[in-house]
């Protein structure tokens, strides 16, 4: 890895890192229903191999 590749992965996360800390309250309700939605897939998704 080069050291331009570095600075810019750093530079990149430190970004995200100070977005997440702006936006907390809205990112983590985004994150929870995220995850709401991919537990109700897999629920319907195993019901539907069931089914079948």
């Amino acid at each position: 890895m080069s050291e331009g590749e570095g600075t810019t992965f750093m530079q990149w996360r430190e970004r995200s890192q100070t977005e997440v800390r702006d936006d907390r309250p809205k990112m983590r309700a985004v994150m929870i229903t995220a995850a709401i939605v991919v537990v109700i897939g897999i629920a319907v998704g195993s019901l539907i191999l069931l089914m079948s």
